[in-house]
């Protein structure tokens, strides 16, 4: 059968289920509590489903797997390490955050501080970040689509549009069942392709034989040649050079402990004990999903040590996938592939929705809202939200595994300090929480051109988290007694 009508057909179906999906729990989205955070009643393997179905990605499916096709193990380090790092701090925040009564987590903020200007701020910041980071999502979506159906770059993008801002439309409650259902597709397409690669490699030990001995470029515009060796290697080259490496942990690492996508499903959990074992079974089933990609990166370089037509990292899995090693199976995952991109982008344009309409419109008004208002409010966010977006889209970053973790070091560097010491550090104080958001964010400013002209041997993350750290431990220091008795007045 001709592959452009078996990718047809996969589409037809898949956008079948999506608006089944959609229509089905469209009107269950119907308040604030339910749109939000799905009246927070989601069980652990409803709640399981959503964590690792937000968690993995373009820059896991595409870049990560990429850079293991470049530069193998390195990648590991690089990623996947500091993100299971980051992820052990959630388990450590999970109770402590369950216990607050709110609906987003830049309410947080104004609980825990009586400050709405606090509040304004932190979602001002979720907004910016994630705006900018939905790109890795649209990106990873376009260079899928435009392959599988031969159309340019910019006409692919629109589908992903359509695709997010229907499944984001619905709420919590839409974008959980969505969350699952590209998940179930996402494993089912990772173990058929897992399976033909070892297979046709000659086995797991067989590829790391292979994988030692090659040498040469894994593409032609590549910035360095492999060296035997140096895909068994826990440090690469370029961006995977130790220093980089260790230090993105302040990118990727405490970024994702304080990523707010991954605490809103800790609070949508319907108690403390299920948001724990969501983490912890997520973690485990994602263990699995690194270990065959990391397998069929390396499968795939031992099977075509250089790749003439490629020209970026994030093109090499899908350009093997449907061309190298074409299938009847291909169209099955490469639609699993855009599952997650979907997946992660509907998260991210429910949390602009809710930081706008409920974190900053509605506390600049008073809190006088009504919820049709709010909900309506939402809509035209994720409607705004997905369009800017989409036009930073047009001229989209190199490297989608490197720009996720720079935008990640947003939230490290501006939340990590202000959300754990406002939970864990009883001297915390509103002006302590501004100096740290604040100092984090002079130090992106002062060290990411640099960083990004290559200047610096180490991500400017790590410097801006010290002194955003630094601000808000001194000045709520400083400021704990005055504030201390403010807050047992109130």
């Amino acid at each position: 059968m001709n592959k452009t009508l078996v990718y047809l057909i996969y589409f037809t179906a898949y956008s079948a289920v999506l608006v089944w999906i959609g229509k089905r729990s469209f009107h269950r989205g119907d308040t604030p509590g339910q749109f939000y955070l799905g009246g927070r009643q989601l069980g652990t393997v409803r709640c399981m489903m959503t964590f690792a179905g937000t968690w993995i990605s373009a820059a896991t499916v595409l870049g990560f797997t990429g850079s293991v096709f470049e530069s193998g193990y390195a990648a590991l380090v690089y990623s996947v390490i500091p993100w299971y790092i980051g992820a052990i701090f959630l388990v450590c925040l999970s109770r402590q955050l369950y216990r607050n009564d709110i609906l987003t987590i830049p309410e947080l903020f104004r609980r825990r501080f009586g400050s709405k200007r606090l509040q304004v701020l932190v979602s001002a910041v979720m907004i910016f970040t994630y705006i900018f980071y939905l790109v890795i999502q649209i990106r990873g979506f376009g260079l899928v689509a435009s392959s599988l159906f031969d159309i340019p770059y910019g006409i692919s993008i629109l589908l992903i549009y359509l695709f997010i801002l229907y499944a984001t439309f619905g709420g919590f409650h839409t974008v959980a069942q969505t969350d699952a259902f590209n998940l179930i597709i996402l494993l089912l397409g990772t173990a058929m392709v897992f399976i033909m690669v070892v297979f046709q490699a000659g086995g797991i030990g067989a590829i790391h034989r292979e994988a030692a001995q090659i040498s040469g470029m894994a593409y032609p515009s590549m910035q360095y040649a492999t060296d035997p060796g140096d895909l068994l290697r826990l440090f690469g080259k370029g961006k995977f050079a130790p220093m980089m490496s260790i230090t993105m942990f302040f990118g990727w690492g405490l970024g994702l402990a304080a990523n707010p996508q991954y605490m809103v499903r800790i609070i949508a959990a319907k108690d403390a004990r299920t948001s724990r074992r969501m983490i912890l079974l997520s973690l485990a089933l994602l263990a699995l999903l690194y270990f065959a990609f990391l397998q069929i990166g390396l499968g795939m370089r031992v099977m075509f040590p250089t790749l003439e037509e490629v020209r970026e990292t994030d093109e090499i899995f899908v350009y093997v996938i449907n061309n190298l090693l074409y299938g009847a199976w291909s169209g099955f995952f490469l639609f699993a592939v855009i599952g997650a991109c979907i997946s992660t982008a509907n998260s991210q344009l429910l949390i602009i929705a809710s930081s706008f309409s409920y974190d900053i419109v509605n506390t600049l008004c008073g809190d006088r809202l009504g919820e049709r208002a709010l909900l309506s409010l939402s809509r035209v966010s994720v409607l705004v939200g997905g369009t800017l977006s989409l036009l930073l889209s047009i001229h989209p970053p190199a490297s989608l595994l490197t720009y996720g973790g720079d935008l990640w070091g947003v939230f490290g560097a501006t939340l990590f300090s202000t959300v754990y010491g406002g939970l864990f550090y009883r001297r915390a104080t509103a002006k302590g929480v501004w100096a740290g958001i604040l100092a984090g964010l002079a130090g992106l400013a002062a060290f990411y051109p640099a960083y990004w002209r290559g200047i610096l041997p180490f991500h400017a993350a790590f410097p801006a988290t010290i002194l955003s750290c630094a601000a808000f431990l001194a000045v709520s220091r400083l400021t704990s007694p005055k504030e201390g008795r403010d807050a047992a007045a109130r």
